[in-house]
């Protein structure tokens, strides 16, 4: 959260801090190492696992009774006499994995990071404290919860703290089981020994909830970049003298943030009870109506007071995304699932592939345990600071989720607001209401706490305020302090045995998943779940652009559960979602780069795959993941290549057959033949494939020359729109070019693609390609070789050029990208050897269940179950046993159910 630094008529007013946290631990940690413990550490007490390892221990007492044995990947199984044991169990082993990582998740969720780590954390904490919620509202939302789940809460708690406590009961326990990053960080906060996390709490596990659901199952909140990217092309069109400047850019507009593409591929097959937008001139008209009217009343905002709140909450996102990386918390969403009917299985049951997309880091996001209680087996992963299995399987079903990435957030503008009133006053439903203000104070490790103020609309949390304009910005969520329903959906997964009780969980979810079912009689299902809210009508307000926080264009309400896409046990034998359009429904959405649903989309390669097999086995699903786990990276070009690749030869041929000087084999001796591969290359086969690098260049290159102003300097084809200008590059994640001229954009102009909301086909009727179409192909396809045969960086990926023209040595290679040696800042010092791998487009983690009679399964969690390391600073022979298997594509098998 941009951070205040002075009090303006009471509201404050924003800028960033440089975060400067790992250079920092990373100084302290160094002065530290020499006051560690030397390897020679005492032993473990008797009787106990050495914390992590191989082994069989006792924990708990009477009803917190429980065993705890572990596999030969340190792979927790839990027995107990009670559920209450089991989550005690749970508490403790997690505890025994990962108490580094649960205490600066819990710190991160919560705002409290600048308590250990100084000032330079300030950033996160106020975000967090913006965003999301006050210690009494996490008491309220614990109290809220059913009897079973606060119960669960605290014997999961109880678990975490008698880990903890026995930890720290001697010196000869603190050697042993106290994480080496504790000692580092008591050192550098001037205890006399290792620091000591607080309790764990209940209400500690439903803010780590609170932040999942919304970061994981939360969507939209596009609507500031939108405008700025329509008031951009507003100025470009106008200073080349358009005399239909704002109709061009609207029309542009449109087709760049389409409405709805009916031809994208869904996770509901096609059939009679799709739902499909017709496009109508009527439908048209309305749409322009309700842009050029949500343009109208945001008039009176400046561009200035625009620019900066685009600019808070892009430093806001930034600033949770960045500190996330950093301390191995949470990063990213994404992921991909399978399921397989019976009759199109080999073993003739159904099958079920789940493969969360979390980001990677050592130790990873995801943690593995399986619980068992008298009427309750079950396992998988879980996340650091949850105790319940969220993607998993148990005796009769097996789950998974992905991102469903729809839209469940919205920027409200409220204007005409009063600063001179403490707290500051704004109109809804014309009243003059005060904001809602919360004193917040940060303690801050060697400095004076820090305070400032939270303000809330009715709408949701204020990021941006300008007293000049009278403008304040906020987001609503529409979750908004009811995540902790879909805390207790995946809490009820574990004990379901078929698909009508995995049902009622699903409509407990109020945040944004897909997921995917199969159970041992051979049923298999897709559900979407969350709040998807009811916009008004597109006649009076544009969804894609802020609204006013007047009260004028509020909600409507929210998609009934009863109304949200499903399938069970679908004709064609499967179903499959890589955050893929739920069904063949108009959904509106705000992805980012080729996120963007369009024609092309990087699940159709897993359905094509689907398809083509009767005899599917999970070694199958295996395969697909190493097929779509190379895909390329995460931009997902490959999945393009069947679409551009015959327009692109297409060029070629009639320009060679007119001796244009862009395929003279004089001046671009080697663009024959690099067409050649690209016509012969199956679209597939990335690894070592000249095809697939010569593909990624030319579409990188395709997408500069059209809308970038050129790959290089003095390009002599571009497009006839330019996105580059500086100001897109805070218009989010994939700046100007990827946010906007993505590749299905770049087909829809290719191919006119028809059934493209809100026009039907293209808005925009001059040339997007300044008349030039085909020799803008052919000239990508040129700079892509010059690319190749240089040794600058490639296009599309961080490696450089293979410095020869020679195309048979262009294979494609992606850049090992993931360094599993680099720990968090605390544990600067300790040496460790896990290697690299490349991430390309893989998964968090893994698995391959088959839901037969006995439900069976494989699975693999890079780097490896145990984050810890003792205070002599050696690694769990756990941290890292996994890498191998990720690597090489290989999988362990799953404790038994």
């Amino acid at each position: 959260m941009a951070r205040p630094v002075a009090e303006v008529s009471g509201l404050s007013v924003h800028r960033g801090r440089t975060v400067r946290l790992a250079a920092s631990i990373a100084a302290m940690a160094l002065a530290a190492l020499a006051a560690l413990v030397p390897a020679a550490a005492a032993a473990p007490q008797p009787g106990r696992a050495l914390a992590g390892q191989r082994g069989s221990e006792r924990v708990g007492r009477g009803a917190e009774a429980a065993v705890i044995t572990r596999d030969s990947y340190g792979v927790p199984s839990v027995y107990a006499g009670s559920m209450r044991g089991a989550w005690f169990g749970d508490g403790w082993a997690q505890a025994q994995d990962r108490m580094v990582q649960l205490e600066l998740t819990r710190r991160s969720v919560e705002g409290t990071l600048s308590a250990i780590f100084g000032a330079g954390q300030l950033s996160q904490d106020e975000t967090v404290r913006t965003f999301f919620y006050t210690p009494a509202e996490l008491r309220a939302q614990y109290r809220s919860l059913s009897p079973a789940m606060r119960q669960a809460l605290q014997e999961f708690s109880d678990g975490i703290n008698a880990y903890e406590r026995s930890a720290y009961a001697s010196a000869a326990s603190m050697q042993g089981d106290v994480p080496y990053e504790f000692f580092v960080l008591g050192k550098a906060l001037g205890l006399a020994g290792p620091y000591r996390p607080a309790p764990w709490t209940p209400e500690d596990t439903v803010a780590v909830g609170d932040y999942l659901a919304r970061e994981f199952g939360g969507g939209g909140g596009s609507e500031l970049q939108n405008l700025g990217f329509l008031q951009y092309l507003q100025g470009e069109l106008t200073a080349r003298g358009d005399p239909h400047a704002d109709a061009d850019a609207m029309a542009i507009f449109n087709d760049a943030r389409w409405i709805d593409d009916t031809t994208a591929p869904t996770t509901v097959p096609p059939g009679p009870a799709s739902a499909v937008l017709t496009a109508t001139s009527e439908h048209v008209t309305s749409q322009d109506i309700a842009t050029a009217r949500s343009l109208a009343q945001l008039a009176s905002v400046s561009h200035a007071a625009l620019a900066q709140a685009t600019a808070a909450l892009a430093n806001d996102r930034k600033t949770i995304l960045k500190t996330g990386i950093s301390l191995r918390v949470l990063s990213h969403g994404g992921s991909n699932a399978i399921a397989v009917a019976p009759w199109r299985s080999a073993d003739h049951h159904a099958l079920l592939w789940g493969a969360p997309q979390e980001g990677f880091g050592t130790p990873s996001v995801d943690w593995e345990v399986y619980l068992h209680a008298p009427g309750y087996d079950a396992g998988g992963m879980a996340i650091t600071g949850e105790p319940f299995i969220l993607i998993g399987r148990n005796a009769d079903i097996a789950w998974t989720t992905t991102s469903e990435e729809n839209v469940d957030e919205r920027i409200y503008a409220d204007t005409g607001v009063d600063f001179s009133a403490s707290p500051p006053t704004y109109l809804f439903d014309g009243k003059r209401i005060p904001m809602t203000a919360i004193r917040e104070q940060i303690a801050v490790a060697g400095g004076a706490p820090q305070s400032f103020t939270v303000y809330r609309t009715i709408d949701g949390p204020v990021f941006s305020a300008d007293p000049a304009d009278g403008v304040a910005f906020s987001i609503r969520f529409a979750s908004w302090d009811r995540e902790t329903g879909s805390l207790t959906g995946f809490a009820q997964l574990g004990g379901d045995t078929d698909v009508s009780q995995f049902r009622h969980s699903m409509s407990l979810v109020t945040t944004l998943h897909n997921f995917l079912y199969a159970d041992r009689r051979g049923n298999i299902a897709y559900f979407g779940d969350g709040l998807v809210p009811i916009e008004p009508s597109f006649a009076v307000v544009d969804p894609r652009l802020p609204a006013l926080g007047n009260g004028t264009e509020q909600w409507k309400g929210f998609v009934s559960f009863r109304n949200m896409p499903r399938s069970v046990n679908p004709a064609q034998g499967f179903l499959d979602n890589w955050n893929t359009k739920p069904s063949a429904a108009a959904f509106y959405q705000q992805n980012e780069g080729d996120e963007y649903w369009g024609t092309i989309f990087r699940s159709s390669l897993i359905s094509q795959l689907l398809r083509s097999s009767r005899t599917i086995t999970t070694g199958y699903l295996e395969h697909i993941e190493h097929v779509i786990g190379t895909i390329d990276n995460q931009d997902n070009t490959r999945p393009a290549a069947p679409y551009f690749i015959p327009y692109l030869v297409r060029a070629y041929q009639r320009l060679a057959a007119a001796r244009s000087p862009l395929t003279s084999p004089a001046t671009h001796p080697d663009l024959a033949a690099a067409v050649r591969v690209l016509r012969h290359w199956n679209g597939v086969t990335t690894l070592g494939s000249p095809a697939m690098s010569i593909f990624m260049n030319f579409l990188e290159a395709y997408e500069r020359n059209v809308f970038q102003g050129g790959t290089f300097p003095g390009e002599q084809y571009t497009g006839a729109v330019n996105f580059s200008d500086p100001a897109l590059a805070s218009l989010g994640n994939y700046g100007g070019l990827g946010g906007m001229g993505t590749y299905n954009f770049l087909y829809h102009i290719l191919a006119r693609t028809r059934g493209v909301e809100p026009c039907g086909t293209l808005c925009y009727t001059d040339s997007y390609f300044a008349g030039h179409r085909d020799q803008l192909l052919v000239e990508s396809l040129n700079d892509a070789i010059t690319i190749l045969s240089g040794t600058g960086t490639q296009l599309g990926q961080d490696v450089p050029g293979f410095g020869t023209p020679d195309i048979a040595r262009w294979g494609y290679a992606p850049a090992q990208d993931q360094d599993w040696d680099s720990l968090d800042p605390l544990a600067a010092g300790v040496t460790t050897h896990c290697g690299t791998s490349a991430s390309q487009n893989r998964s968090t983690f893994m698995m391959a269940v088959d839901v037969g009679r006995a439900v069976t399964g494989r699975d693999e969690l890079p780097p490896g179950e145990s984050g810890f390391i003792s205070a002599a600073g050696a690694p769990s022979p756990h941290l890292c046993d996994q890498v191998t298997l990720f690597s090489q594509f290989r999988y362990k098998p799953m404790p038994a159910a």
